[in-house]
């Protein structure tokens, strides 16, 4: 006789880039749809509202006609940390020269090299300041905004280690963001303007 012995709860199935790769090749994910591979897990995103939009087109406004040549600027680009990682921060900035396709065809730069990543919050904030700030900083994101679209504050990340950010500062509505990279001098972000 045979005894067969199931788990308590079903064991998850992880997922990785390759494997998004192909359900994106095979239509069964579609190129617009709003998803992340966070650690395996296939996690879908809520849609964007107004004030995630205007937040969002604020800053590029902001960004674009002041960054070198040198700087990529991704917006809502799909970022490979890992093979079962796909983020898809809002703003992104990093040395052009940084930026490479993984094997999978998604954009991939080593955590320590980005200069900035910036998440903009509706319904999103506790995820957003939690478990998205401890993945960057496990990958060495050297500085990482979460701005609250609806309050225009900010939760300025800094000094990863060990997976947490060592220096996590509150900003007010009335703030100016500055971020610490050289390659960004000059680049000064007054919350209350965003939208």
């Amino acid at each position: 006789m045979t005894i067969h012995v199931t788990p308590d709860s079903p064991l998850p199935r992880r997922f990785t880039a390759g494997d998004l790769r192909l359900m994106l090749d095979a239509g069964i994910l579609h190129e617009d749809e709003r998803v992340e591979l966070l650690d395996g897990e296939l996690v879908e995103m809520a849609a964007k509202g107004f004030a995630h939009d205007a937040v969002k087109n604020a800053l590029n406004r902001r960004l674009t006609p002041i960054l070198p040549d040198s700087i990529y600027l991704g917006i809502e680009s799909t970022l490979q940390l890992e093979p079962g990682l796909l983020l898809e921060p809002d703003l992104l900035l990093a040395p052009l020269s940084a930026r490479s396709a993984s094997p999978e065809g998604f954009c991939t730069i080593p955590g320590p090299e980005i200069l900035l990543v910036i998440e903009v919050a509706v319904s999103s904030l506790a995820y957003d300041r939690g478990r998205k700030a401890a993945l960057y900083a496990r990958h060495g994101v050297r500085e990482y905004w979460v701005i609250d679209a609806q309050e225009r504050e900010a939760w300025v990340h800094r000094a990863p280690i060990d997976g947490l950010y060592r220096d996590v500062v509150e900003m007010p509505r009335d703030a100016v963001l500055q971020p610490q990279a050289a390659a960004l001098a000059g680049v000064a972000v007054p919350l209350a303007d965003l939208g």
